[in-house]
């Protein structure tokens, strides 16, 4: 039961990176552009961190206990990185 959330969940991410690849790529409406990045973003790093989780959680309970674990990790070294990057700048430039 798992492994077919699992596999859901995967396969609508990579719709939803679809679906804003197109709303990116449409040349009509700036609002659907800027939509189309949020949409990218979230489903971008959703994808990594759930395909970070090991594939062997035997509960869904254990799954929704480790994707927050995961997510909370990437956005501590994304956050490192970004702090990181601004207090080095006025060095570099």
């Amino acid at each position: 039961m798992v492994s077919l959330t699992r596999r859901f969940i995967e396969e609508l991410l990579i719709i939803l990176g679809l679906i804003s690849l197109l709303l990116i790529f449409q040349p009509v409406e700036k609002t659907m552009y800027t939509i189309g990045w949020g949409i990218i973003l979230f489903s971008t790093l959703a994808y990594v961190i759930f395909t970070l989780i090991p594939s062997q959680t035997t509960s869904a309970k254990n799954l929704v206990k480790n994707y927050f674990k995961t997510l909370l990790i990437v956005l501590i070294v994304v956050l490192g990185f970004l702090l990181i990057s601004i207090m080095l700048t006025p060095y570099l430039v």
